[in-house]
């Protein structure tokens, strides 16, 4: 739909790897796929993957807000919080303004302002390829289906095919009518760093209009000797300034 989303020389660049990673993509626990599940997990993600094209072509340009908030249970603690303004132009650009920050100046300019250099090397399109939800990079399977107030969801279980950075292992939560991916929760598919011991995070997405945008990212890293860092990214006041033709979409969405 929108594009689909790295310590060793200072003191927070390891922040930077491990971080960056959540804003491109809990340990998966195996359980028995309901066997009324209308789909198996090739079917719903050649839909999702169809979905997603749909939604990007559509999508010319938006606006929105985020919040950052970085909190390190660390030897020292610190803390910070940056407001940012993103204006995004298809295919492939992303303007920050920045709004408000505070906090910690070491975790503004070496974790916040590295992540948005992060973000912005993402787009590139190799690197929307290589961090794409898609069989081209993991491998499903179906391990929960459901039906809530009317709605449909499947959830599957996506391993990497190959160790990438861009890359997680975990679980997607995929909406059974519009195909499009909900929720994700994992850990990076590759270790950031020898000082990081383990992240954990989950993301999820919400609608606006007719497109799944990200609403949050949480994630929280244990980091050896440090100790534990926790983000979190809030995404809001959308405003879809330029769409394209959408009268394909609704030929997609079901089954």
């Amino acid at each position: 739909m929108t594009p689909l989303y790295h310590a060793r020389k200072s003191d927070g660049r390891w922040f930077v790897l491990a971080f960056a990673l959540l804003i491109f993509g809990a340990p998966a626990v195996a359980q028995q796929a309901n066997v009324s599940a209308p789909l198996n997990a090739d079917e719903v993600m050649q839909r999702v993957v169809a979905m997603n094209e749909v939604r990007a072509k559509a999508l010319e340009s938006y606006s929105s807000v985020r919040s950052y908030r970085l909190e390190c249970h660390c030897l020292s603690h610190k803390q910070a919080d940056m407001t940012v303004r993103v204006e995004y132009r298809a295919p492939d650009k992303k303007t920050f303004t920045i709004v408000s920050e505070s906090g910690s100046g070491s975790v503004r300019s070496k974790v916040f302002k590295k992540l948005l250099e992060a973000e912005q090397e993402s787009m590139r399109e190799e690197n929307q390829q290589s961090s794409a939800i898609s069989p081209e990079n993991y491998t499903f399977e179906l391990v929960d289906y459901g039906r809530a107030e009317g709605n449909e969801f499947y959830v599957l279980d996506a391993e990497p095919k190959a160790k990438n950075k861009f890359l997680f292992r975990g679980k997607i939560w995929v909406d059974g009518t519009e195909f499009a991916i909900t929720r994700v929760e994992g850990q990076p598919a590759v270790n950031p760093s020898w000082w990081t011991l383990k992240t954990d995070f989950k993301r999820s997405y919400q609608k606006v209009g007719e497109f799944w945008l990200p609403e949050s990212n949480e994630s929280e890293t244990k980091v050896r000797v440090f100790g534990t860092a926790d983000l979190c990214i809030e995404y809001g006041q959308y405003e879809i300034t330029r769409v394209g033709g959408l009268n394909t979409m609704s030929s997609l969405q079901k089954p």
